[in-house]
């Protein structure tokens, strides 16, 4: 091989060389570029938390998921997150930005809180009693939330129904909402099971149930269709929520069954927050309601009319608190 062949060769080989260099970059770039945006596709809560995990001056306000999904949730919590950025940035917090992040479980929530992942946690008595418990909360105020200071939970049946009392409800089933509601789960369960009764979940709600047992399905929102429908014969939910879903027709359905008052809705903060954040949050809530402009940011937020302070933590929980002992499965469960 002469002298011109050689170099004719070795050039080729560079030549050969680099295309394979730029494929092995190319796709290497197109594999990371790939697994990035797939993961955001199946897990976009994940990726968001881990933004916000290190992000600063991020104010971060959390509640459990409803039947709503996280979108909803967002959007009805977005334009008070806001205002509440806005008006501590004016007090000088310098936060740059605030975001909903949203809890699939308490439990869920619960380590948000620990890892400083979520700052206020806005959401009903039980699933912030179990957060308190597990990571430590302090609660702010009660949110009149659609205009209301305190509800209870209530059983219902169709008006027609052969059930009257507790004990008809042996060997039949319950429509509960899930596993994070208060009056639509633990509240009324929980007074159940302090009455004496023994409560047993099931899949379906056509699986058998014992006759020394009361039996109940998870329906997440379904609660009132499931028994207008007799698919199941009874159900449990916040009256106030009963009367406004049933309209005219509630005259068609009976309650049977009612438990105490609680707080409407509860807000707290982490109890690792700085105190004198704590306090100006405390401060904008309790006077939001003083001026037309904050009353508007109000009615956007699922028709609160105002925030009022809580006298004590006995206050805050009341018979949550009392009845936990009776369901210290939930708190491990969670």
């Amino acid at each position: 091989m002469n002298t011109v062949q050689q170099k004719g060769l070795a050039g080729l080989l560079i030549i050969i060389a680099m295309v394979v260099i730029v494929i092995v970059i190319g796709g290497s770039i197109w594999y990371l570029s790939t697994a990035n945006n797939l993961q955001k596709q199946f897990n976009p809560q994940i990726t968001l938390l881990t933004q916000s995990g290190v992000e600063k001056n991020v104010l971060r306000v959390g509640g459990t998921i409803d039947e709503s999904g996280l979108a909803a949730d967002t959007k009805e919590f977005q334009p008070f997150i806001d205002y509440l950025v806005h008006t501590l940035l004016t007090r000088g917090f310098p936060y740059t930005k605030g975001e909903f992040v949203g809890a699939h479980s308490v439990s869920e929530m619960a380590q948000l809180v620990r890892e400083k992942k979520i700052d206020i946690i806005i959401d009903s008595a039980f699933p912030i009693y179990v957060v308190d418990t597990l990571a430590g909360a302090q609660v702010l105020v009660d949110r009149w939330k659609g205009g209301v200071e305190a509800y209870h939970s209530a059983i219902f049946v169709k008006e027609n129904s052969p059930i009257h009392t507790l004990d008809d409800l042996k060997g039949k089933m319950l429509a509960f909402d899930s596993a994070t509601a208060t009056t639509g789960y633990f509240l009324p369960k929980a007074e159940l099971i302090k009455q004496g009764y023994t409560l047993t979940q099931k899949t379906k709600s056509t699986d058998s149930c014992s006759p020394k047992e009361i039996c109940y399905v998870f329906v997440h929102g379904n609660i009132y269709e499931s028994v207008a429908k007799g698919i199941i014969p009874a159900g449990a939910e916040s009256e106030i929520e009963i009367d406004a879903y049933f309209g005219e027709t509630i005259h068609n359905y009976r309650i049977i069954s009612r438990t105490p008052d609680i707080l409407r809705f509860l807000v707290a903060t982490r109890s690792t927050m700085d105190p004198n954040q704590r306090n100006a949050i405390k401060d904008i809530l309790l006077t939001m309601h003083q001026t037309q402009q904050e009353r508007i940011v109000l009615d956007s937020f699922a028709k609160t009319t105002k925030f009022t302070t809580v006298a004590t933590t006995d206050t805050a929980y009341g018979v949550i608190k009392d009845l936990t002992s009776l369901v210290e499965d939930e708190i491990v469960q969670q």
